[in-house]
């Protein structure tokens, strides 16, 4: 479907093909680049690949707009293209279609000169990855970072800027999700804290973090990561295996009444929103209009944890970028009025027209995914519980045919485990900006064969 809609886009107009190239190149030299966005991909359909001296041009309106507006391209015509604009986006089409051996090939052909070069090597590392060569996911990784990181010049513009910036995290946190893989509990902990927590990609990594220390024992920096949710500045994160982990955690400390609070605190959390979710996507199953507009207007939701849910989709990177590409777009249009030529002023409001339609058409199918998902893990979480749920009560039915006592001290510093990074201080019941993801909990471990 996106395929579709991408291609519709150009096929509103026809143009020979040094008036195409004309019109690129002025509107370019006036500021102009979502209006081009069309033009651009005619010329590619038109020239069969062969896009010549547009290609400079196609590679700084890519990096603006991002390179999924021109995904709808057929991937015969981008494999036909030599330059590097091309191939990046050949690369991408087919790492998207799983084709990871063909795109492996391509992103490696991309030079170290390049803008997109620290982009083809962030999808080496997750092409690496996936094929478990880790100690090449490495690699790729620190070469992801390390080019990021030295083209981030104020000279970009803020869109450029952003992207590449987004794309150094994304590595940052790639690394230590690598040594995850490898059961590196330890290396993976210590390089989770490399990723600023002001990053748009540290809130899910909070939850990696955790498992991470679940699988080292450390059960006490688990719950402390888990309690950084609760703070108001990540409240809108709307996701049932916290609960499902900080239970699974108590479970494995023998704190038997804590599970059962966060099992009570998770059905409260989500037991309405489940069934909201569940009607909303029988009703609007094919309608992507509404779910933009349920994202767009996420503020307006009476349901709270339902508005959480949305304002999730709404702030996640892909969805995000699709807005920010609406208001620029938008914004757009007053470059377009100093344009002379009255025809050529039509047309390009009109390409404007198209392209804020598709980026609300991709939102909506994008938004109605993460929804659906969100319905998915809610309703497999909901099981879990119930298994977690019985097992706390056979597990107190044992106690108490047994005769045995828990303690009733809640906290001991003595419990603390950290490293040369990690510092201590008191938890005063509020959440600070610099305190967060840091919290451990200092509980001990009931269970009589772990004391």
């Amino acid at each position: 479907m996106l395929k579709v809609l991408f291609l519709f886009i150009f096929s509103l107009y026809s143009y020979g093909q040094g008036k195409l190239v004309q019109n690129i190149k002025y509107g370019y030299s006036k500021g102009l680049r979502y209006s081009l966005v069309p033009l651009l991909k005619e010329h590619i359909y038109l020239s069969k690949g062969n896009i010549g001296s547009v290609e400079k041009y196609l590679q700084k309106i890519i990096l603006t707009v991002g390179a999924r507006n021109f995904e709808g391209l057929d991937t015969s015509l981008l494999l036909r293209g030599s330059t590097t604009s091309m191939r990046y986006l050949a690369a991408k089409k087919v790492f998207g279609e799983g084709d990871y051996d063909k795109a492996k090939s391509l992103f490696s052909r991309i030079r170290s000169t390049s803008t997109f070069y620290p982009f083809a090597q962030n999808f080496l590392a997750v092409i690496s990855y996936l094929k478990k060569e880790y100690s090449s996911s490495l690699n790729h990784y620190q070469s992801c970072l390390d080019s990021s990181a030295s083209r981030l010049d104020d000279s970009l513009s803020t869109r450029v800027f952003k992207q590449i910036k987004v794309n150094r995290d994304i590595c940052i946190a790639g690394i230590p999700r690598v040594h995850y893989a490898q059961k590196n509990y330890k290396k993976a902990d210590y390089t989770y804290l490399d990723l600023d927590k002001r990053s748009i990609a540290w809130p899910p990594i909070l939850l990696e973090e955790a498992w991470s220390s679940y699988y080292r024992k450390h059960y006490n920096r688990t719950l402390g990561k888990l309690v950084t949710y609760k703070a108001p500045q990540l409240r809108f994160v709307s996701n049932p295996e916290i609960y499902l982990l900080r239970a699974t955690t108590y479970l494995r400390m023998c704190l038997y009444g804590d599970v059962s609070k966060v099992v009570e605190d998770f059905y409260n959390r989500y037991e309405k929103t489940a069934q909201k979710s569940e009607q909303l996507i029988k009703q609007e199953q094919s309608n992507p209009d509404y779910y933009y507009q349920l994202v767009k207007n996420y503020q307006n939701e009476s349901d709270e944890e339902f508005q959480y849910a949305l304002k999730g989709v709404y702030k996640s990177p892909n969805v995000k970028s699709f807005f920010d590409n609406i208001r620029f777009a938008e914004a757009e249009r007053k470059k377009i009025r100093k344009v002379k030529s009255g025809k050529l002023q039509s047309l390009l409001n009109n390409n404007i027209d198209e392209f804020v339609k598709i980026q609300k058409k991709v939102i909506g199918l994008v938004a109605q995914s993460k929804l659906e998902k969100h319905g998915l893990d809610l309703r497999k979480s909901f099981q879990a519980m119930s298994y977690i749920k019985l097992e706390v009560l056979g597990r107190k039915k044992e106690a108490l045919y047994e005769g045995k006592e828990f303690s009733t001290k809640r906290g001991d510093i003595k419990y603390l485990k950290r490293n040369d990074r990690q510092y201590f201080w008191s938890f005063n019941k509020e959440f600070w900006s610099d305190e967060l993801g840091d919290y451990v909990f200092a509980l001990p471990v009931e269970c009589p064969n772990e004391k």
